[in-house]
């Protein structure tokens, strides 16, 4: 896995790949939920796999206490790592 984003995980990163799946974890869960489905998918299909602050690896940062304020910062990892349409 390779990231520079603490947002993004792209467990199986795919440059060739003509598609990109964003994936969002349930409530409480983190972004290696969808590591099997970025292994299935791989190569046809690149998963980009939120990471939310407070989560695994991001445990030490604070979580973002209002969805708004969430869906912001989501919004803004998600434009900056999707580069395939």
């Amino acid at each position: 896995m390779t990231t520079t984003d603490p947002w993004i995980r792209r467990f199986f990163p795919s440059p060739g790949a003509p598609v990109q799946l964003v994936c969002l974890p349930h409530a409480g869960g983190s972004a290696s939920f969808f590591r099997p489905v970025a292994q299935a998918l791989n190569p046809g299909v690149e998963v980009l796999a939120v990471q939310y602050p407070g989560r695994q690896d991001r445990h030490r940062e604070p979580m973002i206490d209002t969805i708004g304020g969430l869906a912001d910062q989501v919004c803004r990892a998600v434009t900056g790592a999707v580069d395939r349409h």
